[in-house]
């Protein structure tokens, strides 16, 4: 059985855990109806429409003393504050070391062009 949200968050250090909440809260906001699950494997909490990694939209990867909010298809959205970080084909991502970092405009902009590139 996978862990909540919660108790997968509960091994980060408690300005990781706030962080990442705090851009969970974002994503929900922004992707009401998307499949919120935890892959442990990854350490990452991911969102989309369907299990396959091909259906995910966005993933939050708490790390030691930062998260990252992952885009699968980030290198086909538009960046227009570049925010978006990565050398990949296609994942693209923002990394934030404090809540101070997060810009809620800036993200739901994001969120929305990722959404969009989905056909969610």
């Amino acid at each position: 059985m996978k862990p909540s949200v919660e108790n997968f968050l509960d091994s980060y250090k408690p300005e990781v855990k706030d962080i990442a909440l705090k851009i969970r809260e974002l994503v929900r906001s922004v992707l009401p109806d998307a499949i919120e699950e935890v892959h442990t494997g990854y350490k990452t909490i991911k969102y989309g429409s369907g299990p396959r990694m091909s259906e995910e939209i966005c993933y939050i990867a708490p790390l030691t003393s930062s998260v990252n909010l992952g885009f699968h298809y980030g290198t086909l959205i538009p960046d227009p504050d570049g925010k978006l970080r990565g050398t990949g084909k296609l994942l693209r991502h923002i990394k934030f070391e404090s809540p101070d970092d997060i810009d809620a405009n800036t993200l739901q902009t994001l969120l929305i062009a990722a959404k969009n590139q989905a056909k969610f």
